[in-house]
């Protein structure tokens, strides 16, 4: 037999566990591709770090002073803008464009500025030839405004230049078509004199039993 002289170091290690040996290499060898990885951090050029923007800061957004209203221009599109009054309507009498819409029903009817009804200004349904449940539909409704906007033009032909104040009432059938008639051709010569719009629909909070729907 050969003899061997072991070192006491040499017989810590082998007295050691395989699995302890295992982790301790592994251990080594991370610590060595750390150490890799850092050294090659460091071997780049400053101009790589100069190409990808890191050494420089963050831009920042310029500070901008809001505007006091004495500065508002036309070149500012933040300014806020007001319509600009009709020259001919400033000092016009008020008429007033009353509706009233209803499940069986629609009814239109104008008045002076003192709330007298206008002469041949009151229209409904049954008037414009329409029947029964018919007179509710959005085709009486349309043909209610039209006949009370010929008249507005009349009363414009006869007295001059005048304002109008809608006051609507209901939630029949026929709102639809005379809401949407303001903005159709027939009513560009009505259009610009509306000043004001209401609505009149009352809202009932408690009150009695209400009465019993109709069958039809």
């Amino acid at each position: 037999m050969q003899a061997y002289d072991m070192s006491a170091a040499a017989l810590t290690v082998l007295s050691l566990r395989p699995s302890v040996l295992r982790v301790s290499r592994l251990a080594f060898q991370k610590t060595r591709n750390i150490h890799a990885t850092t050294s090659r951090a460091g071997a780049f050029p400053d101009d790589l770090f100069a190409d990808m923007g890191i050494d420089k800061p963050r831009p920042v957004a310029p500070e901008v002073r809001p505007r006091a209203p004495s500065e508002w221009s036309d070149e500012n599109p933040v300014a806020p803008s007001s319509p600009l009054p009709n020259k001919q309507t400033i000092g016009s009498p008020m008429y007033h464009f009353h509706a009233h819409f209803s499940a069986n029903n629609t009814k239109i009817y104008l008045a002076d500025p003192k709330g007298r009804p206008v002469p041949r200004g009151w229209w409904s349904g049954g008037s414009c030839r329409f029947k029964g449940v018919n007179r509710s539909t959005q085709e009486a409704g349309y043909q209610c405004a039209v006949h009370a906007f010929r008249r507005i033009e009349e009363i414009i032909q006869e007295k001059g230049p005048i304002t109008l104040s809608v006051h609507l009432r209901g939630f029949g059938k026929g709102r639809t078509a005379v809401e949407q008639i303001f903005l159709t051709s027939e009513g560009e010569k009505v259009r610009p004199l509306v000043t004001e719009v209401e609505d009149r629909t009352p809202i009932k909070v408690g009150g009695t039993r209400a009465k019993k729907a109709r069958r039809l």
